[in-house]
């Protein structure tokens, strides 16, 4: 026979809001350790290298430069849309 014993973990908060669903667990002869308070896993972060990116690499010489005045036209020809 296939042993299939499993063991449920449950936060203190668990045992606040999911009662019912943990004392079935019980009661089907389940064991459940109780911790603290749930571990979330550690953020990673990732070094992005973005001189590597298209953006970057992008050829910008030929493209026009907006002065104050041109954004101000644009910003009221576009009204409140953004």
């Amino acid at each position: 026979m296939k042993n299939t014993f499993t063991m449920r973990t449950a936060t203190a908060h668990d045992l606040l809001t999911r009662l019912p669903t943990i004392l079935a667990w019980l009661e089907e002869g389940e064991e459940v350790v109780v911790k603290p308070k749930a571990v979330k896993p550690a953020a990673v972060e990732a070094k992005v290298d973005w001189s590597q990116s298209a953006a970057f690499q992008r050829d910008r010489t030929g493209e026009p430069v907006l002065c104050q005045q041109d954004l101000d036209e644009l910003y009221e020809e576009m009204g409140s849309r953004y």
